[in-house]
């Protein structure tokens, strides 16, 4: 897919969040949601972060961009009985302010638990130190973690599994080649049942047509996500 830049008239107070629902595909209904920032320009064209990320990080803005996702999301979901993830970033993990600010959000928040922070297993294994501290800060808050990209670098899988974290989402390059490479569906098997004894939930993602879904469940993944149950949207209702 080609990758369009936003190059002018960009404004942050247009980013929303997008929901993609995780499907509990053994009861095939949404176990939780994950919420996409999306910029939504005046004309309703849409743009992807990686259009407009570069801007965001010129105005010096990742943090504020997090924190509207945040509270955009949580204003969303106030209400509804949904668990919801957002994503983070390095500048965000590192961020001391971050977690003080989310707590502040969720002081009357109903439930709180049902959210979680989302990071790429790179971010995590470059800043492992500082991701304990992070980590225990999150679970002093209740504020679930998910590791996204998971398996991408095979080495490092243990260093991540023995982290305190709710789920692994598996990447999306491993699951989009189960169908052709049974290398890549033994190697897929063994980060599964490597999570499960850890009691990790597994989230298989890009999953987008049933055939990929039927090989997902083969390798008793319980959890995942794609465009073959709906590409995100700016509800919850299925598109």
């Amino acid at each position: 897919m080609q990758i369009r830049e936003v190059t002018e008239h960009f404004d942050l107070d247009r980013v929303v969040p997008f929901f993609q629902p995780i499907m509990d595909i053994s009861h095939n209904s949404v176990w939780r949601f994950e919420c996409l920032a999306r910029l939504v320009t005046p004309c309703e064209q849409t743009f992807l972060p990686s259009e407009f990320l570069h801007l965001v990080e010129r105005q010096q803005s990742v943090k504020r961009l997090t924190e509207t996702i945040f509270s955009r999301s949580a204003n969303y979901f106030r209400d509804l009985n949904a668990a919801w993830n957002i994503n983070i970033s390095q500048q965000d993990m590192l961020n001391p302010d971050l977690l003080d600010n989310l707590s502040e959000a969720l002081v009357d928040y109903p439930n709180p638990s049902r959210v979680s922070l989302e990071l790429t297993a790179s971010v995590v294994l470059e800043n492992i130190d500082k991701f304990h501290a992070f980590a225990s800060r999150c679970v002093e808050l209740n504020i679930g973690l998910y590791i996204d990209h998971f398996g991408a670098t095979p080495g490092n899988i243990n260093s991540i599994l023995n982290l305190p974290i709710n789920g692994i989402k598996i990447a999306g390059g491993l699951i989009t080649h189960l169908m052709n490479s049974q290398q890549t569906f033994d190697f897929v098997e063994h980060l599964t049942q490597a999570a499960h004894a850890k009691g990790i939930a597994v989230v298989a993602v890009h999953v987008e047509d049933k055939a990929t879904l039927e090989r997902v469940k083969d390798l008793g993944i319980r959890y995942a996500q794609g465009y073959y149950f709906s590409k995100p949207g700016p509800d919850t209702k299925p598109s």
